[in-house]
């Protein structure tokens, strides 16, 4: 994972981001709790918003990240808000079925200060539909 930006809180960025894929992937929801906001607003591709508890239940209960990819992400920083976005791809399997589903998709998060680390309150997926 790279990132375009000089600013050197988009280090700690870098690495909060690749704690949270982490995370995901091995489905470690106290490493989880400490990089995500209470007030986690979680909107998936499908349009569909999950609040923290909601999200961990789906981490939990129906699906299983089996990869995650950021290949380039761009970081700006508005005051002490830190904006992230770039392409992405998912690998999941869905619990209950098996079935394996790959996503290509463009991810809009929002990192926010939270005592001396940040954590991000805000992510949104947009599916990119073949043309």
């Amino acid at each position: 994972m790279t990132s375009n930006v000089a600013d050197p809180r988009a280090a700690k960025i870098l690495e909060l981001e690749e704690r949270r894929r982490a995370a995901l992937i091995a489905a470690d929801i106290p490493a989880l709790d400490r990089l995500l906001a209470n007030d986690l607003i979680h909107i998936h591709a499908g349009g569909n918003a999950d609040t923290k508890a909601q999200y961990f239940s789906l981490v939990k209960n129906i699906c299983e990240f089996l990869v995650i990819e950021r290949p380039e992400i761009a970081i700006r920083f508005h005051g002490d808000v830190a904006i992230v976005t770039g392409p992405m791809k998912h690998t999941v399997r869905v619990k209950a079925t098996k079935e394996i589903r790959n996503m290509d998709a463009f991810g809009t998060q929002i990192w926010a200060p939270h005592g001396d680390t940040w954590q991000q309150v805000l992510y949104q997926a947009t599916e990119i539909a073949p043309h």
